[in-house]
């Protein structure tokens, strides 16, 4: 599964990036944090931490279930909007 991610404060851009969830757990870091993604059974666990200033977060846990998103979907982190769509063509 293809998850795009968008990290926001306020209406700030300050990261937007791609992963590729697959089998078998993965580390992609990138510039503002560092992503540890595997897909299970029915979900995609993802792990997103080692935030970089000016991000105040110390991690995220997310369990996103395999689906194709008709459009942006967000969850809140603290003073952070974290934006992702989900793609079921990787």
């Amino acid at each position: 599964m293809r998850v795009e991610l968008a990290l926001f404060d306020g209406d700030v851009l300050l990261e937007r990036t791609e992963l590729v969830v697959g089998a078998g757990s993965r580390i992609d870091s990138f510039r503002l944090f560092r992503a540890t993604h595997e897909l299970g059974d029915d979900a995609a666990d993802i792990v997103l931490d080692n935030f970089a200033d000016p991000v105040t977060l110390k991690s995220a846990n997310l369990h996103m279930p395999i689906h194709e998103s008709d459009d942006w979907e967000s969850i809140e982190l603290e003073k952070y909007t974290l934006a992702f769509r989900c793609h079921l063509d990787a």
